[in-house]
């Protein structure tokens, strides 16, 4: 209880960041001032200096679109990139305590001359429990592109200063959406996979087949929850960090596992998946909630060919920290939908394990959400 308790703190603390981020006194920002509305082609780049005196920055939430295309950095670490200029993208970032450079480069892309501009709201959260906005506006340095600009160190003194082309909601951008709540998780942008071994037809030998993926979490992170939703043509066991999640033995319904872990830098999710005879594949998603450096976030992920297959079940395999460095990737059968499979659905609530699949590892149960 007290861990969910204390994920529940944090979601409703980045509940709260977010909904204070919004375009009041934000601008569209460029480099020069606009000819009737418009900027000729090219790149752009902008920085902007935070000193927070005796206040200790911990994290920033970040708003951010610019029209055509970005890059965004923050103290020289590359952050995010976007492309369309209709929507924002969001991003939670660690601070240093006391001096942060923010750094955009913009790019206006087309063959003439057309509106360009950089709009971004970001809230710094102190140490203290207080926090600062900080939004596009004049307070910005702006130059013509220019190599390691986005270095803290960097000397932008000889930099002009930013100029105002438009205030947020101004024609012809109008009101710009703040980035989207979270959808919900589905399977719908899985693949298939297997090992190597399926022929043309979709068929698999017969037996019990390894498979694995890691994702690092970024920016000094730590996973503290996860949701997966899975299914295997015949039968799985879910292991995640070294743990038994669950098992499932009916292909045409994907199960829905959601469970907490202990804070670690990374997730390692292994299956030890059976085929009883025809067709093979595992397809899933997952999603696993962070929080750490004042930042709340999430990392998604599908199965893909980034995913690794083995075609046995190594002593071990299932294990935190197993190297499966020598494992070839997983093999693509196709997308979500495709037969023989279909459409299948996804549970509602959560799933209750079945028995272990025959021959499955033995580990240490993880702290599962039961039905």
């Amino acid at each position: 209880m007290a861990v969910k308790a204390f994920l529940f703190f944090l979601f409703a603390t980045f509940l709260a960041h977010v909904a204070a981020l919004d375009w009041t006194g934000a601008k569209w920002i460029w480099d020069v001032p606009s000819i009737g509305g418009n900027q000729p082609p090219g790149t752009r780049n902008f920085r902007r200096e935070l000193n927070t005196g005796r206040r200790r920055a911990v994290s920033a939430e970040v708003a951010i679109t610019v029209d055509n295309s970005y890059s965004f950095y923050v103290n020289g670490n590359f952050v995010g990139s976007g492309n369309n200029w209709r929507v924002s993208q969001h991003y939670c970032v660690r601070l240093e305590p006391f001096r942060n450079v923010f750094a955009v480069r913009g790019t206006n892309e087309a063959a003439g001359n057309n509106p360009a501009g950089v709009l971004a709201a970001i809230q710094v959260s102190y140490a203290d429990g207080s926090s600062e906005r900080i939004v596009t506006d004049t307070n910005w340095r702006a130059h013509t592109d220019t190599p390691g600009f986005e270095r803290p160190n960097f000397d932008d003194s000889r930099w002009r200063r930013a100029v105002v082309q438009k205030n947020a909601g101004d024609a012809p951008y109008g009101n710009i959406p703040l980035p989207p709540s979270q959808p919900p998780l589905t399977i719908a942008s899985s693949n298939w996979i297997w090992t190597n071994e399926v022929d043309g037809a979709g068929n698999a030998p017969v037996g019990a087949r390894a498979f694995r993926k890691t994702v690092r979490i970024p920016g000094g992170a730590r996973v503290r929850s996860g949701t997966i939703i899975i299914s295997t043509d015949n039968e799985y066991t879910l292991f995640v960090n070294g743990r038994r999640v669950g098992s499932g033995n009916n292909w045409q319904v994907a199960q829905r596992w959601v469970f907490d872990l202990p804070p670690v830098d990374r997730v390692e999710i292994a299956v030890y998946a059976r085929n009883l005879g025809g067709p093979a594949g595992v397809i899933a998603a997952a999603r696993f909630d962070t929080a750490g450096n004042g930042c709340s976030n999430s990392v998604t992920f599908y199965s893909d060919g980034s995913w690794k297959a083995n075609r046995g079940t190594p002593p071990g395999f299932e294990r935190f920290g197993y190297d499966d460095s020598r494992w070839p990737a997983a093999t693509v059968e196709g997308p979500y939908g495709r037969p023989p499979w279909g459409r299948i659905p996804t549970q509602n609530g959560v799933a209750k394990s079945t028995a272990d699949v025959e021959g499955a590892p033995e580990a240490e149960k993880a702290d599962v959400v039961e039905p």
